[in-house]
């Protein structure tokens, strides 16, 4: 018997036997990949479908609808000031839309959400939100002398007009009334 051809033979099965097991390792590895990927879509569409709810909530749209009409007109009342200075947070009128934002910045800017998809349907209004809510929020700082207060509503304001800006970029349209085209800068300036 020759031990060299015995050796070679043993040591060519070892090598299918390694080969194999790595082809099964890898597809293994796949698998798990693409549940991972799966379990991430999952939960992310129940975590896209719970802020829908409360998008839909009466009081979020209540104090949308007071930030867009009414906001504007009152905060420059001579009396503004000492209302936001006295006023217990969860009376103000405006309290569920920016608390409900602020979180929802927090869960993007944290990665617990991703923030793409979630713009694809609410950017035009997180950015519309924000820009009525900005000389307030400012104000707000003041009173409370902290100007950290609302930074994840106005992060998530400024990182949902990025993504808004590169889908018009992408998907050009005319405003029907002008022709021109539309862009977001635009849009607010219709919307006032």
């Amino acid at each position: 018997m020759d031990w060299v051809a015995v050796s070679a033979i043993a040591t060519a099965f070892t090598g299918l036997v390694i080969m194999f097991t790595v082809i099964i390792g890898v597809r293994q590895a796949r698998a798990a990949l693409d549940q991972i990927g799966e379990t991430h879509r999952a939960t992310q569409l129940d975590g896209m479908m719970r802020i829908f709810e409360k998008f839909d909530d009466p009081k979020f749209v209540a104090a949308r609808l007071y930030i867009m009409k009414e906001l504007p007109a009152r905060i420059h009342d001579p009396g503004f000031e000492d209302y936001l200075r006295n006023t217990p947070y969860a009376d103000l009128p405006w309290h569920k839309a920016l608390s409900t934002l602020e979180r929802i910045g927090v869960f993007v800017r944290m990665g617990l959400l991703e923030g793409e998809p979630f713009y694809y349907n609410w950017g035009n209004m997180i950015v519309g939100t924000w820009s009525d809510l900005a000389p307030l929020v400012e104000l707000d700082r003041k009173t409370s002398d902290n100007p950290y207060l609302w930074k994840d509503t106005e992060w998530l304001a400024a990182d949902a007009a990025r993504f808004v800006r590169e889908y018009i970029a992408q998907n050009p349209r005319t405003l029907p009334s002008t022709g021109e085209p539309f862009t977001l800068e635009a849009y607010e300036k219709r919307r006032r």
